[in-house]
């Protein structure tokens, strides 16, 4: 017999269970700014300036490059992945602080009732993400393609 794969309830496994919503946007909004504390003590280790302009889009990437070339993760004992949720949170915070009709949202996730995903709503759209950037240095070269900086250039543009 062959198995089904859903990529909904694998995605579903991973998520968190709230007995509430109220206790699922409390855990949620402390989750982004862990994360986003997190990145920001990295990158002042390494003097790099991020400081939730939309130009600092490039000093993250210019960062993970690095930190991906020198293994650099290893001293805060991170793993590559747990830095790219990091900066998935970080490039939210930086859509949200720059674009109009913006901001983070936490909804039930649709196949378990104690389940939410946090996620990041442009008007009538909302990306539901854990990580934005997964294998990032797989999608580009280096940093200097920018292509953070040029997601968040493409997503300026449709806003408008």
């Amino acid at each position: 017999m062959e198995e089904k794969f859903d990529v909904g309830e694998e995605y579903g496994r991973n998520l968190p269970q709230f007995p509430n919503e109220f206790s699922a946007i409390a855990f949620y909004y402390d989750y982004r700014n862990e994360q986003l504390d997190m990145l920001i003590e990295i990158a002042s280790h390494y003097e790099v300036k991020l400081n939730f302009a939309p130009d600092s889009l490039i000093n993250l990437e210019s960062l993970y490059f690095h930190l991906f070339r020198t293994n650099g993760l290893f001293e805060f004992q991170l793993t590559l992945d747990e830095f790219e949720s990091c900066m998935s949170i970080y490039f939210g915070e930086v859509v949200v602080r720059s674009l109009q009709n913006t901001d983070w949202v936490v909804s039930k996730y649709p196949y378990d009732e104690e389940k939410y995903v946090m996620g990041l709503r442009r008007g009538r759209f909302t990306d539901y993400f854990s990580n934005l950037f997964d294998h990032h240095y797989l999608d580009s070269k280096d940093e200097l393609e920018m292509s953070i900086y040029q997601r968040y250039l493409r997503l300026k543009k449709r806003a408008g």
